[in-house]
């Protein structure tokens, strides 16, 4: 595979537009991370058609959703390696090529296990391929411009869930099941073909020996951890005895994962990254975010189909407008993250999030739609502003070579949180449900789980302020060692 010729790391210009060249990349880098994050939910309204027609039994039929799931979990903490062993845009291009096989594979399939076999290795393209291209943009964008192209990512990577449910309902009512594969190869085939052609190859470092231990502890204790709480959340009870053990299973791999990278020269991520205060503060708040941001996704659809007695399909609809404040927001957080710094803005996020969050607790069967949408409006926009920033942070605290290891990092604890979020609202919900015993107090289920969503939003705003005080501090440095710059220079 032949790839353009190589650049710098990091531009040194201190001009701070972004040129049409570095859009054009950024938009090809988009195109292929909505193809992968497109995959992880188009599935989910076909599961009943696909047990009629694999004659299968529809337990096994979920597994071709959590399969993809926890590939694309497993994914992830190679993506650093296998950045700098084979190229970041290598990687990129390999990861997309694979995508598009595995969509042809599983419109194809005609039994159970062939299906799943195609979408684990689906997952686990989708896996290397969003931090890969997260990394690429990092390193042509420079830190200048990284709010806004990083901005530009997000929208694809949240949309694209969001639009998945939407799409595979459509696909399902006017075409066959495999149409839900075969949408994503015109997606992977153009991608690709833009990528190749445009895409520049950048230099991350060398890549060294494969950790192999941490390869074995990474990819068995995050899918582990992330499975076991989905099991909590579908059991809808904290004391669920299979999730809480493959849970607890998860937690202490994914503990001697950390352990061990903490002991070796060349660990699979360099976990040592959490010694820069802002980059510490920015993988929390991803952390929370992630649980705020996705947890809301498992209520709110519950809200409009247990409440409002609407359709799965009129539920997504209905979530419009805040994909509609998230698209908004995203651009808009990425503009004044470079202009004014990510503290300050992921509180004032974190804040509209809150307030936005607060008339959930109150909403009844009879409460406004149009209303309703405002407040979804506001909520999206809060969102975008309090998680976006926090992204951009992490990637502008390490330097150009450490950017292959933080990608994954934050990745890692995104999904972490959405995860730990979604089965904690999951149970909040169905607990309160169960315990009035009826349908008809899903309102007051609904309510009581909101105001759970509030108070984890209100936690997220506390990193927020330990952020804003170290970038404080890392300007103030930066000011105090510019005047004996400026003398060592006139010294020469």
């Amino acid at each position: 595979m032949t790839t353009p010729k190589q650049t710098p790391i990091r531009s040194s210009s201190q001009d701070t537009n972004v040129p049409w060249s570095i859009w054009g990349q950024t938009a090809i880098i988009v195109l292929g991370a909505f193809t992968s994050m497109l995959s992880s939910t188009i599935v989910g309204t076909a599961l009943p058609t696909l047990s009629d027609a694999l004659h299968s039994s529809f337990a096994g039929v979920q597994w071709i959703a959590t399969g993809y799931l926890l590939a694309l979990a497993a994914g992830v903490p190679l993506s650093a390696w296998a950045a700098r062993r084979f190229g970041v845009t290598r990687l990129w291009l390999g990861s997309l090529a694979l995508c598009c096989c595995c969509s042809i594979w599983c419109a194809e399939s005609k039994t159970l296990h062939t299906l799943m076999f195609g979408r684990v290795l689906q997952g686990l393209s989708g896996g290397l391929l969003v931090p890969a291209g997260q990394t690429i943009s990092g390193i042509i964008a420079g830190p200048r411009r990284l709010g806004r192209v990083m901005s530009v990512i997000g929208i694809a990577v949240v949309l694209a869930p969001t639009l998945g449910t939407t799409l595979g309902s459509i696909l399902l009512t006017h075409f066959s099941w495999p149409w839900l594969f075969w949408v994503n190869v015109p997606l992977c085939a153009i991608a690709f073909g833009a990528g190749l052609r445009w895409l520049p190859a950048v230099r991350t470092g060398a890549a060294g020996q494969l950790d192999w231990v941490g390869l074995f502890l990474a990819l068995s204790g995050l899918p582990l951890f992330i499975y076991g709480v989905s099991v909590v959340g579908t059991a809808g009870t904290l004391y669920s005895v299979k999730g809480d053990l493959i849970t607890l299973c998860g937690l202490g791999t994914l503990a001697a994962f950390a352990l061990w990278a903490l002991r070796v020269r060349s660990p699979l991520l360099q976990l040592r990254l959490f010694k820069e205060t802002i980059f510490l503060y920015a993988a929390l708040i991803m952390f929370l975010g992630g649980a705020v941001s996705f947890g809301a996704q498992i209520v709110l659809p519950l809200y409009f189909t247990q409440v409002r007695h609407e359709s799965l399909l009129a539920a997504g609809l209905l979530m419009g407008p805040q994909v509609i404040g998230t698209a908004i927001g995203f651009p808009l957080a990425g503009w004044l993250t470079d202009r004014y710094g990510a503290g300050r803005l992921l509180l004032a996020g974190g804040v509209i999030t809150a307030l936005a969050t607060v008339p959930l607790g109150f909403a009844d069967a009879e409460t406004g739609m149009i209303w309703l949408g405002f407040v979804l409006f506001g909520r999206g926009l809060g969102v975008a502003l309090a998680t976006i920033p926090a992204m951009t942070a992490g990637f502008a605290a390490v330097s150009s070579d450490q950017l292959p290891d933080a990608a994954p990092i934050l990745n890692m604890l995104q999904r972490t949180g959405a995860s730990i979020g979604t089965a904690l609202l999951s149970v909040l919900y169905s607990s309160h449900a169960l315990h009035y015993g009826t349908p008809t107090h899903a309102a007051e289920a609904f309510r009581h789980t909101s105001w759970w969503l509030f108070a984890l939003t209100c936690l997220l705003t506390f990193p927020c302020y330990f952020l804003i005080s170290a970038e404080q501090r890392k300007s103030q440095q930066k000011r105090e060692e510019a005047p004996l710059e400026t003398l060592s220079v006139q010294a020469i």
